[in-house]
C-alpha cells in the first residue's frame, strides 16, 4: 500500500470502523448475508493494512 498522510489513514479508518458497526446500512443493505462474514474480514485487513507501524 502506498505511504498515505496521517489524516487520511485516520479518516479511511473512521469510516471503515463505521461500516462494520452493528446496524450499518453497508452491511445490512449492501452485503449478502451468506458473505457478511468474509465481507467483515476484508474490511478488517484492510484496517490493518491502514495502521501506522505506531499503531502496533
Amino acid at each position: 500500500m502506498p505511504e498515505l498522510p496521517a489524516s487520511l489513514r485516520a479518516s479511511a479508518r473512521l469510516a471503515l470502523d463505521r461500516v462494520l458497526q452493528d446496524g450499518s446500512d453497508m452491511a445490512i443493505g449492501w452485503v449478502d448475508s451468506a458473505d457478511a462474514e468474509q465481507w467483515r474480514q476484508e474490511v478488517r485487513q484492510i484496517l490493518r493494512a491502514l495502521e501506522t507501524p505506531n499503531d502496533h
